[in-house]
């Protein structure tokens, strides 16, 4: 298991990877990239740590998180953890003012609970 410091140190690998990739690239691009990395052979750490490793990587850094944002690097790193993780895109049901918002997924499930009662537009392949 990696430590809590080696976690956040590899998160902060991850959140400069986004922050560098959406200034470089197409969001559609960034999200291709990032789907392509494969799912690491070993889950060196556990999904929660590894989301609060994002967090804390974000907290260290001139960056203002957004869902989409420790969306994507939590993405990469929990893949590169070994987790078949995705990118979930939503925005809320008709009839409600428009709002948006970015989540994980891993094996089908969301790891957000913030995800409910938006409607997925977009699910990146696993």
């Amino acid at each position: 298991m990696l430590s809590r410091t080696g976690l956040t140190l590899r998160a902060a690998v991850w959140v400069a990877r986004v922050e560098w990739g959406r200034r470089r690239y197409a969001f559609a691009e960034l999200i291709e990239r990032l789907e392509r990395e494969p799912p690491g052979k070993r889950r060196a750490a556990d999904i929660e740590s590894a989301l609060a490793a994002v967090s804390r990587a974000y907290s260290l850094t001139p960056f203002r998180p957004t869902c989409l944002k420790e969306s994507l690097a939590g993405v990469g790193l929990l893949r590169s953890l070994g987790y078949g993780a995705r990118l979930v895109i939503g925005v809320k049901a008709a009839g409600t003012p428009v709002d948006a918002h970015a989540w994980i997924e891993v094996d089908g499930e969301p790891l957000h609970r913030g995800s409910g009662g938006y409607v997925a537009l977009r699910r990146a392949r696993s």
